[in-house]
Order: C-alpha cells, then sequence, then structure tokens
C-alpha cells in the first residue's frame, strides 16, 4: 500500500487514525491486504441494505433539492467540499476521510456504515 512503519505505528496506536486520515477507498484497499472486510475492521454489524458511491450521490442530489439549497450550501452544512468529487461517484469515497463519510451520513439522515458495508 506503500504506507511508511511511522504511518502504521499511527494506525496501529492511535484509534481514531483510520477515521481521520483515510478515506474509504484507502480503507478498502487497506482491508484487501490484510485480508479482511471494511465492515469486520469497523465492526460493523447491521442488517441495513449497503448503499454505493453512486446511491450516496443520489441521496446527495436529492436532499438538495428536498431543502431547497444549493451543492455549494449543502457543503457548508456537511462540513466537506463535495462538488469536486461527486461527478464521478468513486471519487468521492476517494477524496473523503471516513470521519467526513460519518458527516456527510449525518447530514442525509442515514447510517455511515451502510456505506462501508459496501466497500
Amino acid at each position: 500500500m506503500g504506507l511508511s512503519s511511522m504511518s502504521i505505528w499511527d494506525i496501529e496506536i492511535h484509534e481514531d487514525e483510520l477515521m481521520t486520515g483515510y478515506s474509504p477507498s484507502e480503507v478498502q484497499l487497506f482491508c484487501r491486504i490484510l485480508g479482511v472486510r471494511p465492515a469486520e475492521l469497523f465492526g460493523v454489524e447491521i442488517e441495513s441494505s449497503p448503499i454505493s458511491a453512486d446511491e450516496l450521490v443520489r441521496l446527495i442530489h436529492e436532499q438538495c433539492r428536498l431543502r431547497g439549497v444549493t451543492l455549494v450550501q449543502f457543503e457548508g452544512a456537511v462540513g466537506w467540499r463535495l462538488s469536486a468529487c461527486i461527478e464521478t461517484p468513486e471519487h468521492l469515497l476517494e477524496d473523503i476521510t471516513i470521519d467526513g463519510l460519518q458527516w456527510l451520513c449525518q447530514e442525509l439522515g442515514m447510517d455511515w456504515r451502510r456505506v462501508i458495508l459496501a466497500l
């Protein structure tokens, strides 16, 4: 994965390192190398259906429409710049951290772990 030994140490020592420093796509790659699923890594045991990147982008647009706000205004509520990364839904999961994903899903009124299930 190209991580330095210091980065691995940070992941092992700091409880929130994966959440604040890595994107869902990076976590997916990390898990592939470890031979585990992202849901296992985060201890996700929910019965809800997975949410794909495509579905997440659709929900963002729907939420903007329902609220009568622009994407830029919605970005302000989420605290993350989304406009640059939602043209290609997979980019959203590359450009946002797990922590950012949690904020986005909270603003969408959904459980962020549903996105993890789709990885």
